[in-house]
């Protein structure tokens, strides 16, 4: 077991190993998981951030997509948990029928209402026919993944595109409890290869594509660290997950071989 105290609250966690599946989860759930998401930091997950920091995830959408479409024609692309909605608008760039889904009333500003659809992320209800389902770090807040991706088979998906992070990393094994991609509770879940892979089985789900990726984690590891010492927050912001120091020590987590896992992976007839 390890402690891990949350960044931007009080709390105070823990990450266990499941006996029965052997992936790591965070211990006690809150009951009502609201509150965690209207926290400041929280709210980096649904804006662009720093011009560098953006224009390097653009780099980075572009990439992704890459990955889904070397499997043929995604259909129609539903990416749940869209965020700013930037990789529906690069896919629809590329001519693929995407859509936005979140839990939000209002879709994110660069996607119209015809682009945007609600996802219930408690009974993982999809208001829309799904042939690809994208879930960029999505799976790890949900409080029953495998739910999650037998509901959206039962909507049609056929193709998902899941990347999380991987707590199996050279990275994460380094920093310990100061790894900023713990992030207890908004992260119910932590992966790594070999149990994202034996969810997508258990879920009908052949991996037919699965890598590694390095998302700017180790600037974020400061930021959380420094705000977890009460250091000033004219100083820690400095080294917040969308800050331009994120994206300048990209490199530096990629040399540490990586902190992301990501799969493709077809539903079984």
């Amino acid at each position: 077991m390890l402690d891990v105290p949350s960044t931007d609250t009080p709390d105070r966690f823990t990450i266990e190993r499941c006996g029965a599946c052997a992936v790591l989860r965070t211990t006690p759930v809150p009951a009502d998981l609201t509150p965690y998401y209207a926290t400041e930091l929280a709210a980096t997950m649904t804006t662009r951030g720093n011009p560098l920091f953006a224009a390097l995830r653009q780099v980075q959408l572009e990439r992704e997509l890459g990955r889904i479409l070397r499997h043929g024609d995604p259909g129609t692309l539903v990416d749940v948990g869209c965020g700013t909605g930037e990789l529906v608008a690069a896919a629809r760039r590329r001519g693929i029928r995407a859509l936005g889904a979140d839990a939000a009333a209002m879709p994110p500003a660069q996607l119209g209402a015809d682009r945007f659809v609600w996802f219930d992320f408690e009974t993982y209800a999809l208001d829309a026919r799904a042939d690809t389902v994208v879930l960029r770090h999505v799976l790890e807040h949900a409080r029953d993944p495998f739910a999650m991706l037998t509901r959206l088979r039962e909507r049609g998906a056929r193709r998902f595109y899941v990347v999380v992070p991987d707590a199996g990393s050279r990275e994460c094994r380094l920093l310990g409890a100061a790894w900023y991609l713990w992030d207890p509770p908004r992260h119910l879940w932590h992966f790594d290869r070999g149990t994202l892979a034996r969810l997508c089985a258990r879920a009908g789900l052949a991996v037919v594509e699965e890598g590694s990726d390095a998302a700017s984690i180790l600037a974020p590891s400061v930021y959380r660290a420094l705000r977890l010492r009460g250091w000033p927050s004219m100083i820690y912001e400095r080294f917040g997950p969308t800050s331009a120091v994120a994206a300048a020590s990209a490199p530096l987590d990629r040399l540490l071989g990586g902190n992301v896992r990501w799969v493709v992976a077809q539903a079984g007839d």
